[in-house]
């Protein structure tokens, strides 16, 4: 009897065994995977999507084998260390250091995909753009980059960019829409400045003009920095992709919900790349110091991140902490709407606004020129 007990032990922890060797397999593709382009690697792209859940399985099996086997902790442990700079884009956590002294050498830098300010919101539009209005007066940054910004010119319906001109110190902006509905209402992007801009420019994507960049050069007492606004290709979910997530499901549907969901993230991924590139040569040739902000729906483990992160500072890693998510969807939260700036500056301080006023929510930046 004691004996079937212990074969019975022996091959649970075989078989534990082997899963932990498949979930560090996994983890380890998932590290690698940003590295390559998602034209290349087809569905394997979205493996980065996994990465948090990926980490977290390795982690319940270090605490599994502490309890059973100790000496096989090594086996994911050594996995998480081998990707800890992967981990550490994903998750920080803050030492509290001090922000600069010197506030009037302080830009602070927001980025918020303003979801049209709620204009197509039912039932309370113009309740959800007043909380986003007392959100901005709130913080009062030098420099604002929208994305799904809203501006119509009708006189006295829904004023967005002619209130925001009255009541924020950013006077200077630029924006650039996608379309207009009967020729009044607009919709695209948008950056303010309380700093003078003295040139402006477009990126555009031609794998959906739905989606591009833009950028205006503003002047900071004696520097010019480049700043960048970028909303990249968005996954363009259906009602029934949220139906699926929020519904209970028999097993055929769930088939088809995850087949056709996959299909739409890998479409965004490839589109994605081609623009990533775009606004990164831009970035390679711009002879000012930069800071691109933007929307790019997509997470630390990826492409477009990896790309990006390859020229600039991340400001979330400098001074974020925990996972800083910024999607505030029916989908699985992550970080997805970035502050990034070249070397020559430094973040202070980064900070997530949790208001329910959009389904992306607004994030802050300080950062200071470094010293020569």
């Amino acid at each position: 009897m004691e004996n079937e007990k212990k074969k019975k032990r022996f091959r649970f922890s075989k078989l534990m065994l082997y899963a932990n060797f498949a979930a560090i397999l996994f983890l380890l593709v998932s590290y690698v995977i940003p590295q390559f382009k998602p034209t290349s690697i087809g569905y394997l792209a979205l493996l980065g999507l996994g990465f948090p859940i990926l980490l977290l399985i390795n982690i319940l099996f270090i605490a599994f084998w502490l309890f059973r086997r100790p000496r096989f902790i090594v086996l994911s442990g050594l996995a998480i260390l081998i990707g800890l700079p992967v981990v550490t884009d994903f998750f920080r956590f803050s030492l509290g250091e001090d922000a600069v002294d010197e506030e009037d050498d302080l830009i602070e830098v927001m980025t918020f995909n303003a979801h049209l300010f709620g204009v197509y919101d039912k039932e309370n539009s113009t309740e959800k753009r007043d909380e986003i209005f007392e959100i901005l007066k709130g913080e009062s940054p030098d420099i604002i980059c929208f994305q799904e910004f809203f501006h119509s010119d009708r006189k006295g319906y829904f004023t967005t960019k002619d209130s925001l001109l009255k009541f924020l110190p950013t006077k200077y902006y630029h924006e650039r829409y996608t379309h207009a509905v009967n020729g009044r209402n607009y919709f695209g992007v948008a950056l303010f400045s309380k700093y003078k801009i003295i040139n402006k420019g477009f990126i555009p994507f031609e794998s959906d003009v739905n989606n591009f960049c833009i950028y205006a050069d503003v002047v900071i007492k004696n520097d010019t920095v480049r700043v960048y606004n970028a909303h990249l290709q968005s996954i363009r979910f259906k009602p029934e992709d949220y139906a699926f997530v929020e519904d209970n499901k028999n097993q055929e549907e769930i088939k088809t919900g995850i087949t056709r969901i996959a299909q739409r993230l890998k479409i965004a991924f490839q589109k994605r790349q081609t623009q990533v590139e775009k606004v990164a040569e831009s970035i390679k040739i711009c002879k000012y110091p930069v800071i691109l902000c933007g929307d790019f729906n997509d997470t630390p483990v990826s492409y477009t991140y990896d790309t990006f992160s390859d020229l600039l500072k991340d400001s979330f890693r400098e001074q974020g902490s925990g996972i800083g998510n910024t999607y505030n969807g029916a989908f699985p939260s992550f970080r997805i709407d970035y502050i990034f700036h070249s070397d020559t500056l430094q973040t202070d301080y980064y900070r997530t606004i949790k208001e329910d006023v959009s389904d992306h929510y607004p994030v802050v930046a300080g950062m200071h020129f470094k010293q020569p």
